[in-house]
């Protein structure tokens, strides 16, 4: 079974704990609480009558666990009760290239631009518009196989009239 709860959980687990850790596992998502060392203050998150129990969690796919930078709770929502507010620190990724994980050899790459600001000038507008007008062809019931032949013929008929951007700076 692929380890879904990190080492900095509760020692003690309850019968629903362990139904969630097979629901994690099961559906490969990760609970992002147990992965960070937290004092208990920023870790348990229902405390009532001199009992403490983590009972509130962020869950995440494991695709995307590398992104989170910490979990904890979040000690400035002041509310009157004895739960308290979980967060997750997520970093976005923000350059152009990136594997989802260190395992995946996968690269995904941003796809090109198309120079938009042209469709400013009425005659490639023009132009745009009737080439969308001879890419469009006739749409079934299915929805993802519409949407494929709206977004090809929409590719298309920019890449004809418009074109891509080609220099990074460019603008």
């Amino acid at each position: 079974m692929p380890e879904c709860i990190g080492p900095y959980g509760e020692q003690v687990r309850n019968h629903n704990a362990l139904k969630l850790r097979e629901f994690c596992a099961f559906n490969k998502l990760t609970i992002t609480n147990s992965f960070y060392r937290n004092k208990d203050i920023d870790k348990f998150t229902w405390k009532a009558r001199g009992s403490k129990s983590i009972i509130g969690y962020i869950i995440i796919n494991n695709i995307l666990k590398n992104n989170i930078e910490d979990t904890r709770v979040f000690r400035g929502s002041e509310i009157d009760g004895d739960h308290k507010l979980v967060e997750s620190k997520f970093k976005f990724l923000t350059h152009a290239k990136y594997s989802c994980n260190k395992t995946d050899k996968t690269i995904y790459k941003k796809p090109p631009a198309f120079i938009v600001r042209w469709l400013e000038q009425e005659s490639i507008r023009t132009l745009y518009r009737n080439r969308l007008k001879g890419k469009r062809t006739p749409l079934t019931g299915e929805t993802e196989a519409n949407w494929l032949k709206i977004k090809e013929a929409i590719t298309k008929a920019a890449e004809e009239s418009i074109g891509y951007k080609k220099w990074k700076n460019w603008r």
